[in-house]
């Protein structure tokens, strides 16, 4: 039950964000994601401080999830790889930021573990519960904790995958389980890459 409340909570919050685009205004909305953010220092897996706004120079894509979460957060990453993998040398320069909304049990070595057989292309962030609730904020996300038998917990949370450009601006967004002819679309459009 649990799980299908957050499969719902993630893809309500992913559609939303998603559908916006076609709406009038949807600029406007796009262009306040992940804006007021470039301060938040957040940590990355080999345990170093990153100012948010330094990533910027090359084309991302940055999800929010958590490495105990059992389908959206594996599945997502997954499908984005996989994508990358497709277009093929275009991605190169193309990393997947996975920034943790459970920092509890996300540490750095957890994270750097979690994603090791990806190699440099998945980048995990952590950092104090502070920054992330800042940045979630930034880009619209929603998330919290739920309860289940003894002291184990899940998350719900937003589902949405943000693609930013080289000047750190939310160019597109993919909604969890978009096809896979929509994911590689979106990834080829943002590193500039035509279709064979």
């Amino acid at each position: 039950m649990l799980g299908a409340v957050a499969v719902a909570l993630a893809g309500a919050a992913g559609v939303m964000i998603y559908n916006a685009r076609s709406r009038p205004g949807a600029g406007d909305a796009m262009s306040r994601l992940g804006a007021g953010v470039d301060d938040v220092v957040l940590v990355g897996r080999a345990g170093e401080e990153v100012r948010w706004g330094a990533l910027k120079g090359r084309p991302r894509v940055v999800f929010f999830g958590f490495t105990h979460c059992p389908v959206i957060c594996p599945v997502t990453v997954w499908e984005l790889n996989d994508a990358m993998d497709r277009i093929g040398a275009p991605t190169e320069n193309l990393a997947i930021e996975f920034v943790t909304i459970d920092p509890a049990r996300d540490t750095p070595e957890r994270l750097s573990d979690y994603f090791s057989g990806f190699g440099e292309r998945v980048r995990g962030y952590s950092g104090t519960p502070e920054a992330i609730a800042r940045i979630a904020r930034g880009f619209e996300v929603v998330y919290r904790r739920n309860a289940l038998e003894g002291e184990d917990y899940t998350m719900d949370h937003t589902a949405t995958v943000f693609l930013i450009d080289s000047e750190g601006r939310v160019a597109d967004v993919l909604a969890y389980g978009s096809p896979p002819d929509v994911i590689e679309a979106r990834l080829r459009a943002l590193v500039g890459a035509s279709a064979d």
